[in-house]
């Protein structure tokens, strides 16, 4: 290895990052997914750290006053990881007259020495000021006394906020946004409906002007004790875990008006087998009846293909067959097939898809029926029943890659952050293999970038909603199988790995800030190359994955 390639490796790994991963490549060793507790003993603060936070200036001073919601049987803990705070300036609430800010607890917990110094530390930065409510991430503490169970939280999402409280039970307000929201909270119930109040009080506002007043500070700055008198209804205050069955559900409402009218894209050569199951599954499984079906044919060479479409043009006069007669491209195929398309929506689909939901289209179109959606998405299965699909987080796998891909649902829906999937929330991209969005908002992107002929189309086209103030959204209650890549094949060739590293190269280099910034909806304290929502290796994962890639185009 060059002199030059050792100064970068050691540039994005670190010395102990790169003699680590240079001893991984000489013995062979393939690195360990990273358990919390090792992740804690790289990331807890030291003596040190601490005593550093003591003798800086902070820019701004606050006087706080806390208010604590806990059985009697728990204050003595709480009170004494209050005692050992870093940040002075706190009283109790009924002995404090006038104060900045006002820090929450809902719950039986202990805090980290700075978490008042983070937050005050946070005030002071610029835009401070303006903040109204910080949340953070947070653990438990079994009844064994180790720390387990983080809840690496995402940044702020008004979507995930409106069906549960992801935030957790400690929040650091500030005082006149508290008064502006109403009473202070007394219970679970209430809690959750107080973060409501004071943070989705003004809805459809751009995401990245709100994330300036509800800030997060992705540090594990509290710790929940286990308690089975604490939290009988959930996880942690006003957390609740929501499952569909198909058909079942909160009521839409669809029957106060007509169905509008859904185009729905699907590219296809050959796979006759699949198209059919897939086509089956939009007119029988499907509940929303309004389609037009635009089958967009690329160059299939079966004649049982074309009998296939023969007999379905025959049986039912919403499916159409549209020709394209250039080369595969994902992106133009689409492109032609929406200006064809006559609906106010626009599915892009698969046709190695299949319903399983038979609401899942109902329920996307209630969700893009919010002037402020952009796109949203459905969590695909793939046969066996493993998560194909559940939204698309920025950097993993160095450039984007699926959320929970592989788990399985059951395995994941009754603990955090199986709750974040099973809840309306943001993501940054959902995949094209399902993905809904208005024929309006399309054409204003201008739709799928065709130099994007294969691969990052879909994500790139999130990206740009997402940067004209969109929200991207993914639908749990939306549920497909996919058989992905039946009919796209592999990567194997060598105009096909040339033509993957230009998209590559066209994606990074569009998104190289974004990418660097990070996924606002996954935490940085998870990793981006093992399974999704699993602790980050600090030693072995590059703080710039994406950076060789900005050579390939």
């Amino acid at each position: 290895m060059k002199l030059k390639q050792v100064a970068s490796y050691i540039r994005d790994h670190g010395v102990r990052g790169s003699a680590v991963l240079t001893a991984d490549r000489l013995f062979g060793r393939k690195a360990p997914e990273v358990s919390y507790e090792l992740w804690q003993s790289r990331n807890r603060p030291s003596s040190h750290d601490y005593l550093k936070m003591e003798k800086a200036v902070l820019p701004v001073k606050c006087k706080v006053a806390v208010t604590a919601m806990m059985n009697s049987a728990d204050r003595t803990a709480f009170f004494q990881s209050l005692e050992m705070q870093v940040y002075r300036e706190f009283r109790a609430l009924k002995n404090c007259n006038c104060p900045d800010y006002i820090l929450i607890v809902n719950g039986p917990c202990t805090l980290r020495p700075d978490l008042l110094w983070e937050c005050v530390s946070l005030i002071g930065q610029k835009g401070g000021s303006k903040v109204d409510l910080i949340y953070f991430d947070s653990d438990r503490i079994g009844r064994d006394g180790k720390k387990e169970r983080p809840a690496f939280r995402p940044d702020f999402d008004p979507d995930l906020l409106e069906g549960v409280n992801y935030m957790g039970n400690v929040v650091f307000v500030n005082a006149r946004a508290a008064r502006l929201a109403g009473p202070l909270p007394d219970g679970d119930e209430s809690f959750h409906a107080f973060l409501k109040r004071i943070c989705l009080k003004e809805k459809g506002k751009d995401l990245s002007v709100e994330r300036m007043r509800i800030r997060h500070i992705p540090k594990v700055l509290y710790h929940v004790a286990e308690d089975p008198r604490a939290f009988t209804d959930g996880e942690e205050s006003g957390w609740e875990t929501v499952t569909y069955a198909e058909g079942s559900g909160p009521s839409l409402g669809l029957s106060l008006r007509e169905e509008p009218l859904i185009s729905v894209l699907i590219p296809n050569r050959d796979h006759s087998q699949d198209l059919r199951r897939c086509i089956d599954s939009l007119r029988h499984t499907n509940t929303w009846k309004r389609l037009e079906i635009l089958i967009l044919e690329n160059h299939s060479t079966q004649q049982e293909t074309f009998d296939l479409y023969r007999q379905l043009e025959a049986e039912d006069p919403r499916i159409r067959i549209l020709t394209w007669d250039g080369p595969f491209n994902y992106s133009a195929i689409n492109q032609f097939g929406a200006a064809l398309a006559k609906g106010e929506y626009l599915l892009l689909l698969n046709n190695d898809t299949q319903i399983l939901a038979p609401e899942s289209l109902a329920r996307m179109e209630e969700l893009l029926t919010r002037p402020e959606v952009g796109a949203v998405g459905a969590v695909l299965l793939y046969p066996e029943g493993s998560v194909q699909h559940a939204g698309i987080i920025l950097g993993h796998g160095g450039i984007a890659g699926h959320a929970w891909q592989g788990e399985r649902l059951q395995e994941i829906l009754d603990d955090f952050p199986g709750l974040v999937f099973s809840h309306t929330h943001n993501v940054s991209a959902v995949t094209g293999a399902c993905m809904m969005l208005r024929k309006d908002v399309w054409e204003k992107a201008g739709g799928m970038d065709e130099s994007l002929e294969v691969t990052f189309n879909d994500v790139d086209l999130c990206m740009r909603l997402r940067k004209d103030g969109y929200r991207v959204l993914m639908c749990p209650a939306a549920c497909l199988l996919h058989y992905e890549s039946a009919s796209r094949g592999s990567e194997d060739s060598p105009a096909k790995v040339r033509r993957f590293h230009r998209e590559i190269g066209i994606f990074v280099h569009r998104w190289e800030k974004e990418l660097e910034a990070g996924d606002p909806f996954y935490n940085p304290c998870l990793t981006l190359k093992g399974k999704s929502w699993t602790c980050k290796d600090d030693l072995r994962e590059s703080t710039k994955p994406y950076v060789k890639y900005l050579k390939m185009m």
